[in-house]
């Protein structure tokens, strides 16, 4: 489709002079965007205003490309038909549509007006008071009185008064029910109930009682135990009081630092000195060292962990594991099997599922590789399996004895019986029986010595002997490695994964496996290394330039072991 665009300018003198302009497209764009068809220089046009469609022979359908609308013809709407002699204002600038001349299929003429008479046409419709329309003001302010009482106070109480109104209303989208008194979102967790109001408000203008709130968490633990915390600010005070509900989606649980620190901030005091625990009131300024708990056993072989301060000079883990960090992750790489490799921490402690801690080592997936458990040159795929000494001595007197009834054992120290060719299906005198099991005996405890007492489970265990002669075995200390060391507080690895590991783990330079290699609350130097301390990050719930991190984000707000609330 060909357009015309005709352009009108006058002069300061009054002299009037016409451009045409020529545009083919099926529509006309209109705006401040050099790409449109009819570009407007007029700050008060948007880049893209408006669009003029064709419907007929010089008649044409106006849309506004903006919220506000176009004026078309002194009308302010989105729409509008339009035809020869129908005017467009955009600001200060007219678009008028004429009669297309010959060769041409649409045509219109674009010219300036003068700033108030555009002003005058863009305001000459619009009402300025109530008093220039039809409204008056009592009659519509006592209208939405009404309906705001019947919406808000009327229908709801009839509703609170008679359950068959209130599950209609309840249950029909649209209509005033009590949910209008919500004063703000619930507790995601309460949204599952969200519509039955009486289960927590059992009794109209009273505070939610501690029954209520029982009455589902009976299995909660409580928070402390009264026979033990004679604190009557802890122990009787109503849940409400702390948990306030419709405060958002996380508003029901109370994250502010104070609630801790108005009782643990002078924790002697408070508990008459019955706490072995130490003040604290701001993790930033007065906050202990941290504890760590170790793996421990009394006399009767009964678990019974101890607890012991960072950077005590006493701190040591008893594993029983011989394993020198240093070694395995020399920048020049260890000596494997496949040839050199160099380690990274992720070769060996890999993230459990959802982050939070470390999946234990395993020797079959994350020592194997290297460490293999080979004992017969002859047989370099046949290993011994890794676990108790009696499965070894069990798995090389069959391997052994297995290997003499074959025959050709290439050891000039052995019985001719079983280093001679043997013809299969050839039968064995009973002296010969006995040669063998006596030799493949004496193999397989010789090598068995070999892999306990030598360079194989030595290597990275604490191996004693036990007893002697026939009855010689050998006792492989068990591993017991510390698996959560901070039983008491809450930390997640995945929280920490823009970390290097070794900027909180000084691995680096650990010679022994009883180094205990956590971070500290501060910034400490351990064997020459810098080791960055949680205070590095985080800081007390107002601190401005790190992580703000109140109590309640490493500890659980007094979750007793086996109290629940309604047992409490």
């Amino acid at each position: 489709m060909r357009w015309l665009i005709r352009t009108v300018m006058t002069s300061r003198k009054g002299v009037t002079t016409r451009s045409d302009d020529s545009y083919s497209g099926s529509n006309l764009t209109i705006g401040r965007s050099a790409a449109n068809a009819v570009f407007l220089s007029d700050l008060k046009a948007a880049l893209e205003h408006a669009r003029v469609v064709p419907l007929k022979a010089n008649r044409y359908r106006v849309e506004s490309l903006i919220s506000s609308g176009v004026r078309v013809d002194g009308k302010l709407q989105s729409a509008a038909g339009a035809g020869v002699g129908s005017k467009l204002l955009i600001g200060a600038t007219q678009i008028e549509f004429i009669k297309a001349p010959d060769g041409y299929d649409a045509a219109v003429e674009i010219s300036e007006i003068e700033q108030d008479e555009a002003d005058e046409a863009a305001g000459a419709k619009v009402a300025t008071s109530l008093a220039e329309t039809w409204l008056g003001k009592r009659g519509p302010a006592w209208l939405f009185f009404v309906a705001f009482l019947a919406i808000g106070l009327i229908i709801p109480i009839v509703g609170d008064q008679v359950p068959a109104v209130n599950d209609t209303l309840r249950s029909t989208p649209g209509l005033p029910s009590d949910g209008v008194w919500e004063s703000g979102t619930l507790q995601a967790a309460h949204h599952f109930f969200g519509e039955n109001c009486e289960l927590c408000h059992a009794k109209p203008f009273q505070s939610v009682r501690d029954e209520q709130c029982i009455a589902c968490h009976t299995a909660t633990p409580a928070h402390a135990d009264d026979s033990f915390f004679d604190l009557p600010a802890l122990t009787n005070t109503p849940c409400a009081k702390c948990h306030k509900d419709h405060n958002g989606l996380d508003g029901l649980i109370v994250d502010r630092q104070a609630l801790c620190t108005d009782c643990h901030a002078n924790l002697d005091t408070t508990t008459q000195g019955k706490t072995l625990l130490a003040n604290a009131s701001d993790f930033t300024h007065d906050h202990p060292q941290f504890k760590v708990e170790l793996a421990g056993w009394d006399a009767d072989g009964n678990y019974a962990p101890r607890r012991e301060l960072l950077g005590s000079p006493t701190l040591s883990e008893d594993s029983n594991l011989k394993f020198p960090h240093d070694v395995h992750l020399a920048a020049d790489g260890i000596a494997a099997p496949s040839g050199e490799r160099v380690l990274a921490c992720a070769d060996c402690h890999a993230p459990e599922p959802g982050g939070a801690l470390m999946e234990p080592v395993a020797f079959d997936t994350m020592c194997h590789e290297c460490h293999t458990l080979g004992f017969d040159p002859a047989a370099p795929d046949r290993q011994v399996p890794h676990g108790n000494a009696a499965e070894v001595v069990y798995m090389l007197e069959g391997y052994y004895a297995d290997k003499a009834l074959r025959g050709t054992v290439a050891d000039a120290s052995a019985p001719q019986v079983v280093r001679k060719r043997r013809r299969p299906g050839e039968a064995i005198t009973r002296q010969e029986r006995l040669e063998i099991t006596q030799w493949s005996n004496e193999a397989a405890m010789r090598t068995a010595k070999g892999l306990f007492e030598g360079q194989a489970c030595g290597v990275c265990h604490d191996v004693s002997r036990v007893g002697e002669g026939d009855s010689l075995t050998w006792n492989v200390a068990k591993v017991r490695i510390q698996g959560v060391w901070h039983t008491d507080a809450r930390f997640t690895h995945q929280s920490h994964v823009t970390m290097n590991c070794e900027s909180c783990h000084a691995a680096g330079v650990s010679d022994s496996s009883n180094d205990v290699l956590l971070p500290g609350i501060d910034t400490a130097t351990w064997k020459g290394e810098t080791v960055v301390g949680c205070r590095d990050c985080h800081g007390g719930e107002d601190v401005p330039n790190k992580v703000a991190s109140p109590c309640i984000d490493c500890h659980q707000y007094h979750g007793h072991t086996e109290l629940t609330l309604a047992g409490s």
